[in-house]
């Protein structure tokens, strides 16, 4: 019985199994380093991963719709790189703000029409935009970087409140902001309806093409907070900004429990799958690996993961419905033993 209630928790609240490897991953690596627990570690962990959750959790939205967002990297970049620019030449932080969360929204939107109302599969639309992102940042900056940002904004993201950066402070924030958001209201559990049947949510009144669109604009509005952080933590923009990160963001997503059938999963679990994903970076430090071995050693331990999650969860689904199946075959006996009870009582009193 016991078996039964863990597993139907960690299939109905997948957020918490990924909470528990992280700590079985700190727990393991601090047996090897042992400086590697500590408060530093884990604020650090949380500071350099700020980008990476700013996207994890916006393309959760559009993953939750039953779509896919492969452009966010790029798009980073592009918000980055022109916020970057008005930054350099205004000295106006709060301009260039706003210009990056409105490129992010802009491409978001771009990409939100083109899913919803063209027609155009979610994969194929994104992968061209990618491109297009990408052409258009090393069009506006003619192939050079951007530098010099002004140091008042790289001080921005290092200022602390109560022990932490500002930056993780801010995360936070929209990190609940959203979970209210597709927790609590009307219009957030849309994404799901639309998500788990499309025909359905749209004979139950539910503006699906919206709906679609307000996804990748969630999306989009991420990237551009990704990007300002981006901005603020490296002091620099290089064409390759967000190269590859919608990978990892996508992948950090589906280890937290979001879904790619759509319909299912929080942000939450999300940002605790970008959590992991980051904490194995940074474990790579300790344990004194040599850097060009990060990628291959951090995607062979993404794939051991994603599968292990995949096989725990397929077996925890299947012993739920051997339970079921045991359960009914218990209940049937259990009204054949009533029957034939009844029926010798019946044959005695008619003797």
């Amino acid at each position: 019985m016991k078996k039964n209630i863990l597993s139907d928790f960690f299939v109905k609240k997948p957020e918490y199994f990924t909470l528990l490897i992280i700590a079985v991953y700190f727990i393991i690596i601090s047996s090897i380093n042992s400086d590697f627990f500590s408060v530093d570690t884990m604020i650090r962990i949380l500071f350099n991963g700020i980008m990476l959750f700013f996207i994890t959790i916006g393309i959760s939205a559009v993953i939750i719709t039953k779509n896919i967002d492969v452009s966010v990297g790029s798009l980073m970049g592009l918000s980055a790189t022109i916020g970057g620019t008005v930054l350099n030449q205004t000295n106006n932080a709060t301009l260039a703000i706003l210009t990056a969360l409105g490129v992010g929204v802009l491409g978001g939107l771009f990409n939100g029409i083109g899913v919803a109302y063209l027609g155009v599969t979610a994969i194929i639309m994104t992968l061209g935009t990618m491109a297009i992102f990408r052409g258009l940042l090393i069009m506006f900056t003619g192939g050079a970087w951007i530098q010099n940002v002004p140091e008042f904004f790289t001080n921005f993201s290092r200022m602390k409140f109560l022990g932490l950066n500002l930056s993780i402070w801010i995360f936070f924030a929209v990190l609940i902001g959203l979970w209210y958001f597709f927790s609590k209201t009307k219009i957030g559990r849309y994404f799901y309806a639309v998500g788990n049947n499309k025909e359905g949510a749209k004979l139950q009144g539910i503006s699906v093409k919206p709906t679609i669109v307000f996804s990748f604009m969630i999306s989009g509005l991420m990237a551009g907070f990704a990007a300002i952080f981006y901005i603020s933590q490296i002091g620099a923009v290089p064409n390759q900004a967000g190269n590859g990160l919608e990978t990892q963001a996508i992948a950090a997503a589906v280890i937290g429990g979001i879904s790619l059938t759509g319909g299912r999963g929080n942000v939450f679990g999300a940002f605790l799958g970008a959590v992991l994903l980051e904490t194995i970076n940074y474990s790579l430090v300790y344990l004194k690996v040599p850097g060009y071995w990060n990628n291959a050693i951090s995607g062979f331990l993404l794939l051991f993961i994603i599968v292990f999650s995949t096989l725990l969860q397929k077996y925890i689904k299947e012993e739920r419905e051997r339970a079921k199946d045991r359960k009914i075959r218990e209940d049937y006996f259990k009204n054949i033993k009533k029957d034939s009870k009844k029926e010798e009582v019946l044959g005695g009193e008619a003797n």
